[in-house]
């Protein structure tokens, strides 16, 4: 074979190979081989931000409206909150626990917990019924937990208790300063309200004291 027709051949296998790469590349996905976008930074940390502040204890001051120059007399929205506290049948005078209660200045309605206590014997018919509430919140600058109801059904033996997550000597010093007459902690002082035979006094009781009225 003749030295031109040789290199023709070359030169035709060479245009048909360039067809070919050609047509391979336009085949391909788009963007292969192509240059990919750089990855966007990731977004700058935000800072954290600070929980929310805890809620101020409510001031129960004008709930329970004792104070030091009418010792044991009671506001009339404490009187409302004790009834609460206890519901009555009218017709057997026995006790049950009263419903949530909307205290003024909490922004929930609080349960209370209830028990009735039944002892019988010979001459006697003794229904011991106890109640409470929690009731946080500030008094005189002390931390207020909750009021206890104790009364006896059909008697006039009855108790009121705010109770303090205080030691006893620091409730009845701050009362004491804010006019309260107060016994030694553990001893009763002999009062009279609204015609009533009343006591009152500062005791210890489990995790701190309370502030006791009775008849």
């Amino acid at each position: 074979m003749k030295r031109g027709a040789i290199l023709a051949m070359a030169a035709a296998l060479l245009v048909l190979l360039a067809g070919v790469l050609f047509l391979s590349l336009r085949e391909q996905p788009s963007g292969v081989g192509a240059a990919q976008p750089s990855p966007s930074p990731p977004p700058a940390a935000q800072a954290p931000t600070a929980p929310p502040a805890p809620p101020r204890p409510v001031e129960i001051g004008l709930i329970l409206g004792l104070d030091g120059l009418s010792d044991c007399s009671r506001s009339s929205a404490l009187e409302w909150v004790l009834e609460q506290m206890v519901r009555t049948d009218p017709e057997t005078f026995e006790s049950s626990r009263g419903g949530p209660i909307q205290v003024p200045g909490y922004d929930r309605p609080i349960v209370p917990t209830f028990e009735r206590i039944r002892e019988v014997e010979a001459n006697s018919d003794i229904r011991a019924v106890t109640a409470d509430l929690d009731l946080p919140g500030r008094w005189h600058g002390l931390a207020v937990t909750g009021l206890r109801r104790s009364f006896h059904e059909e008697s006039d033996a009855a108790s009121l208790e705010v109770r303090f997550a205080e030691p006893p000597e620091r409730v009845r010093e701050m009362l004491v300063r804010h006019g309260f007459r107060l016994a030694p902690v553990g001893e009763l002082r002999d009062l009279e309200v609204e015609g009533l035979s009343m006591v009152i006094g500062v005791e210890r009781i489990e995790g701190g004291a309370a502030l006791l009225c009775a008849t």
